[in-house]
């Protein structure tokens, strides 16, 4: 029984990267202008001979199918194509930037759960006291401000006004350690991390609201075993379970979701290429790029369904 689920989500998987794909190449299609006038010099622009050869060796006068076809073809075999502008493989580009969004990705996700998790509990335990209220006022401010906003408030708050920290650049670990690293990377992953911690948190309350009022809850307490250890043995897990999808479905769209955070800090991720592969109309780069964004949240998506079988029992059963 369980092979066969596995078998329908992969299958699942499959089809959905076959819709986006497609659907990337048709609208990069759409994209105005010219690729081939982004490639050449100013000066080369009025030789139309020359335009139309270039056309010619990069076969993009074939038809429409045909070059979705190649490519997909070419994916499936791990060969993303090449930029158009810069001629590097963009398996390449995606291997240089991958880590900073990952890590971005990864810290935002890590945050949210460490502050939801305490959070969304003790606002059920104390259902309508003051830390309630207080928790309850505080997501809603979360949810109500924009990431890259969160972004420019930090960074006048701890680079400008206290000086703790930079405002943009990145260190990477293997070269000035995970202190350095950390210090880069703490302010962007703390502004993307706030809807996440906002939606989570509430998640959790509202679960946990109704756990509480259990059979089992109350024998607990009947036994007499003290209310944090109900509360985080007993109460939590079965909560958690909406909770993990959707810290697991917000960590696949982090990684396609940190475009503005990279360019408010300035770092060196997938987000800051895709938009410069935008602005210089380099297709290749654009497919590539989104057909791995869109890879990473499908496969993050089949994990975190598989995680749910292991978690719930019942699930297995149905």
């Amino acid at each position: 029984m369980l092979s066969k689920v596995i078998a329908a989500r992969i299958a699942r998987l499959v089809a959905t990267l076959f819709a986006v794909s497609l659907l990337t190449f048709l609208m990069v299609e759409q994209l105005p202008g010219d690729p081939i006038l982004a490639i050449l010099p100013p000066e080369a622009l009025d030789d139309l001979e020359n335009i139309e050869r270039i056309r010619s060796e990069l076969r993009l006068d074939d038809p429409v199918l045909t070059r979705y076809g190649r490519w997909v073809g070419n994916a499936m075999q791990g060969d993303l194509g090449k930029s158009y502008i810069t001629d590097q493989p963009v398996s390449d580009a995606i291997k240089d930037r991958i880590p900073v969004t990952i890590e971005l990705a990864f810290l935002a996700t890590l945050i949210a759960a460490l502050a939801a998790i305490p959070i969304g509990a003790f606002s059920a335990y104390h259902e309508g006291g003051r830390f309630d209220r207080i928790a309850s006022a505080f997501t809603t401010t979360a949810l109500s401000i924009p990431a890259f906003l969160a972004g420019i408030f930090f960074i006048w708050l701890f680079t400008l006004k206290f000086n703790w920290l930079p405002s943009s650049g990145w260190n990477r670990i293997t070269d000035k350690g995970i202190v350095a690293n950390l210090k880069t990377a703490i302010l962007p992953a703390g502004a993307l991390s706030l809807a996440a911690l906002a939606i989570n948190a509430r998640l959790i309350r509202a679960d946990m609201i109704g756990t509480l009022k259990e059979d089992y809850i109350l024998s607990a307490r009947a036994k007499g075993l003290r209310s944090r250890y109900i509360l985080m043995r007993h109460a939590l897990r079965p909560s958690s379970l909406t909770a993990i999808t959707v810290f697991g479905l917000q960590f696949g769209g982090l990684i396609g979701g940190t475009v503005v955070i990279e360019t408010v800090f300035a770092l060196p991720g997938l987000g800051t290429r895709l938009i410069s592969g935008i602005y210089q109309r380099d297709v290749m780069m654009i497919q590539g790029i989104t057909l791995f964004i869109a890879t990473v949240y499908v496969v993050v998506n089949l994990f975190v369904d598989l995680l749910y079988l292991l978690l719930d029992p019942r699930i297995r059963r149905q």
